[in-house]
């Protein structure tokens, strides 16, 4: 059994579970890097706020496919909330199933980007009762435009109350990425904080405040390229995510 540590609050646990695992060409990696935990349980011990996550699917079938994305909770407490992001649109994710809404974006072949060109990005957020100690075991599936589910992923989630819980951890959701004229910079766990946008020069070409965790930035005067999106705010420790603009 692998163990990866990904912070000081949360360790996860890969193992085979009851999640579909198949030869079928579905990857599912954690930001895209290091092993596929497709037809895997990922196991999370949590002692501070929500979990975030951005999950990689990539399409080696063959073929250009069209998926949604359908979470199921297994066990969940009536008080957890959870949030489901796929394409260009989050959801606050209702019910004991919920399937994301729309026509199923495409995934081209050979990659882990939409027929768009932003990446496949599986993003959820999920935030347990900061008042109590409690697990919750969710389930995604990948499903295809017949309904049917063809690869999977569990979330298990171990959640327990510390004298740090009542604050929740800080997020940073940039959608979409890559990005062409607008995009929108999503913060969870922070009140007041600003956000710089830095070229791979080192140069500011962004600094702004954030005072209610959502900005839309026009970035249609940005050169094509990588840029850095980095979040600073009192009391915390400073974190960046990448940024594609691509015209």
């Amino acid at each position: 059994m692998k163990k990866f540590i990904l912070s000081f609050s949360a360790i996860i646990t890969l193992s085979l579970s009851g999640v579909i695992a198949q030869s079928n060409g579905i990857e599912i990696r954690l930001d895209g890097l290091g092993a596929d935990l497709s037809g895997t349980e990922v196991i999370i011990n949590l002692s501070t706020g929500n979990y975030d996550a951005n999950m990689h699917v990539t399409n080696n079938t063959g073929a250009d496919e069209g998926w949604k994305i359908t979470r199921r909770k297994i066990s969940v407490p009536a008080t957890w909330t959870d949030v489901l992001c796929w394409g260009p649109n989050c959801y606050p994710a209702s019910g004991d199933l919920y399937t994301t809404p729309g026509a199923a974006p495409i995934v081209t072949n050979g990659t882990e980007l939409f027929s768009t060109g932003e990446v496949a990005d599986l993003h959820m957020t999920i935030t347990p009762d900061l008042t109590s100690t409690s697990s919750a075991l969710y389930r995604y599936y990948i499903t295809n435009t017949l309904g049917a589910y063809v690869d999977s992923i569990d979330l298990s989630i171990n959640f327990t109350l510390g004298v740090t819980s009542l604050k929740q951890t800080t997020s940073l959701t940039i959608i979409p990425n890559p990005a062409d004229n607008n995009v929108t910079i999503a913060l969870g766990g922070i009140e007041n904080s600003s956000v710089k946008i830095i070229d791979v020069l080192g140069n500011v070409v962004y600094n702004e405040s954030i005072n209610n965790g959502t900005k839309s930035i026009d970035v249609s005067n940005f050169k094509n390229g990588v840029y850095f999106v980095l979040v600073e705010a009192p009391g915390i420790k400073s974190f960046n995510r990448k940024l594609i603009i691509r015209h």
